[in-house]
């Protein structure tokens, strides 16, 4: 019998990718050492730790990535510099994008469901693998008794972490996901910057590891003191830019954790201001087809992809300047030298 998705979500795909888990896999990555447990049930994949500076080069959202590119020995490799809850929660999600490369490739299709038109099924596929981990490291019978139905607040979040195996980025997924309404989850761990990001109920729940807060508010003042119902800007300076309402708790010097949501913790009746960020007035034409582009969006130029294409604002067509290895002046790079076919062709 095929993987079921009860229902078309992150969530709903995520249920069905430890569905898809043996019992005593399961087991062992939550209480065994994980590298080892993921070798064993899930060979040939292979554990290894990153060399220094390879992160960087990772678009996934924790401190490790999954290179597929030898089928006969695919490999995660993670970051071994980090606490152990932290590790395991990336190798957990390293997993979820074996399975769905592999024995659970059908629930790809619903991750392209989800997407739709509106967000990159690789951002979906991201949230649907921190949602596999969290799901695995913890139960819903712990939400429910620390996490309850009423507000989330960041006290709970302590408590969880506390009272589970799970890391922080754990924590946080499985509380953003098991909120009735719309609530961010983030994790700060330096001046200025998110670290990590869970969120529910907003029209891009999704801020990039690394992007930078609004100076001066209560995330980049997280670090020193705790906050109450302080307006806060959700995606600030990105596409689908929200002003919410933060509550944050000081863990340590190194780390708070915060907790965004769209009416003020205290219960005054204040109410966001809307932001209208330049996309929703701006309108960007595709380089190559000259078409709007008007869908998904792309965090590392800020812009939206086109919907012929499927190219973004990376991609730049370069007026009266010919490519050197072609002669015409077709789209390339910003900073690349050739276009992008001659690129394809290993020129570059």
């Amino acid at each position: 019998m095929g993987l079921v998705v009860d229902t078309p979500t992150v969530d709903g795909v995520a249920r069905a990718l430890v569905a898809a888990l043996d019992p005593s896999a399961a087991e062992d990555l939550r209480a065994e050492d994980p590298a080892s447990a993921i070798e064993v049930h899930f060979g040939p994949v292979r554990v290894r730790t990153l060399e220094l500076g390879a992160l960087a080069a990772s678009e996934c959202s924790t401190d490790g990535f999954y290179d597929a590119s030898t089928s006969l020995t695919p490999t995660i490799l993670y970051d071994d510099g980090v606490s152990s809850r932290r590790a395991r929660f990336t190798l957990i999600h390293e997993l979820g994008h074996h399975l769905l490369a592999t024995t659970a490739c059908e629930l790809v299709d619903a991750i392209d469901d989800v997407a739709g038109d509106r967000w990159e099924p690789a951002q979906v596929e991201e949230r649907v693998c921190h949602a596999f981990a969290g799901r695995v490291l913890v139960s819903d019978e712990l939400l429910e008794t620390v996490l309850g139905r009423g507000r989330l607040a960041p006290d709970q979040l302590v408590e969880l972490h506390k009272r589970s195996d799970a890391s922080w980025e754990a924590a946080a997924v499985r509380a953003a996901g098991f909120a009735s309404h719309k609530v961010v989850v983030a994790l700060v761990r330096e001046r200025g910057a998110v670290a990590f990001c869970a969120a529910s109920g907003l029209e891009l729940p999704w801020w990039p590891r690394g992007s930078k807060v609004a100076p001066g508010g209560p995330l980049d003042r997280s670090l020193v003191s705790d906050h109450k119902a302080r307006p806060e800007r959700f995606r600030a300076g990105l596409g689908f830019e929200e002003q919410l309402y933060c509550d944050s708790r000081r863990v340590h010097e190194r780390l708070a954790v915060a907790v965004l949501t769209d009416t003020p913790s205290d219960g005054s009746l204040n109410i966001p201001e809307e932001v209208e960020p330049a996309w929703k007035s701006r309108e960007d034409f595709c380089a190559s087809c000259n078409e709007v582009r008007d869908t998904g969006w792309c965090d590392t130029c800020n812009g939206r992809f086109c919907p012929v294409c499927e190219r973004c604002g990376c991609f730049r067509q370069v007026e009266n300047e010919m490519c050197p290895g072609c002669g015409t002046a077709a789209p390339r790079r910003p900073d690349g030298v050739y276009c992008l076919t001659c690129e394809a062709d290993g020129l570059g």
